[in-house]
């Protein structure tokens, strides 16, 4: 997915997997002048399915005329409006390279074989959808190849590994060999053997070297320094809550403990203490996922203690934190 935001009668500006922060202060991406502007105003980010505004300062913002004050996903046409200033916005879908090489293929026994030359990779019934089954529900699974690891998220319905069932709200890994069954269709996860190599399945995993947290009204930007580059991420909410509760623990323990579920609780949901074990597994698959989409290996990165009860980011050694307000 392709984002520009283009200044009416001037130049464009490209929306980056860390966004475009909007505002009146110097250090934001693209600076208002006007006032009334807030210091950060709002944030444009991309998803799954585009891009959309999330606004961060007190005034709303104005999308095609009409005044939102919560994210609002964005189409190809809009006309995003601030104090002094219009933005066009641009979403184009870039059309997936079909001559690069698949990292990984779904092998189906009774013939055929599809390779996964992109991420996400979408099967489901849609005629959108990357690789079409009748009678499927439209997006029903989500393929993601991360640091060169398959993980596989059921959208609608059951799906089966190696017969046992994939739990909703998760994204599972999946290795050569592995078989895969939905609506009576079973596929087996097979890779080139030219590839075998690249791997990281039961080898080394790239962990951040260094992770600046920057907080915003309504989330933070954060950005993971990884062997390869920098990786940046916006966080709404509590899904930064948690990545602090994780980052910066209280006293006691160190970035990379397992960090006990009652310590999570009393910072990431500090006037509800009761939080369920199944409400905080929710939220960390939710910020998996977040992760996975800036290219990340989200489940490999936000562990769980064996039998639960505790969470931890995997850094490298001597890793360093820096919160930025």
């Amino acid at each position: 997915m392709r984002c520009l935001l283009v200044v009416e009668d001037g130049p464009s500006r490209r929306v980056g997997p860390s966004g475009v922060l909007i505002g009146r202060q110097r250090d934001c991406d693209i600076v208002a002048t006007d006032p009334s502007v807030s210091r950060r105003h709002a944030l444009i980010r991309l998803t799954p399915d585009g891009a959309e505004v999330v606004p961060l300062g007190r005034a709303p913002v104005e999308v095609n005329g009409k005044a939102f004050d919560r994210a609002r996903p964005l189409a190809d046409g809009d006309r995003l409006t601030l104090p002094g200033m219009t933005l066009i916005v641009e979403v184009q879908a870039q059309r997936p390279d079909a001559s690069a090489a698949a990292p990984f293929r779904l092998e189906r026994p009774r013939g055929g074989s599809f390779g996964i030359s992109h991420s996400p990779f979408v099967v489901g019934g849609d005629a959108s959808d990357d690789l079409i089954v009748k009678r499927w529900p439209a997006r029903a699974l989500h393929f993601h190849v991360v640091g060169g690891e398959l993980f596989v998220e059921v959208h609608e319905g059951k799906a089966t590994r190696n017969e046992v069932e994939v739990a909703g709200e998760t994204l599972e890994p999946l290795v050569p060999g592995d078989t895969l069954v939905y609506r009576k269709e079973t596929f087996v996860v097979a890779q080139p053997s030219s590839r075998e190599a690249t791997t990281m399945v039961g080898g080394i995993h790239p962990l951040p070297k260094r992770v600046t947290i920057e907080m915003l009204p309504r989330g933070g930007r954060v950005v993971f320094e990884m062997p390869d580059g920098d990786r940046p991420v916006f966080l709404a909410d509590r899904r930064l809550d948690l990545v602090i509760a994780l980052l910066r623990p209280p006293a006691g323990y160190k970035p990379g403990d397992f960090i006990p579920d009652d310590v999570v609780r009393t910072i990431v949901w500090p006037r509800n203490p009761g939080v369920s074990r199944p409400e905080i597994n929710v939220l960390i698959s939710r910020c998996r996922r977040d992760l996975v989409q800036a290219g990340l290996a989200g489940p490999r990165l936000i562990e769980r203690a064996p039998g639960g009860g505790g969470t931890r980011f995997a850094l490298a050694p001597d890793a360093e934190v820096v919160v930025e307000s």
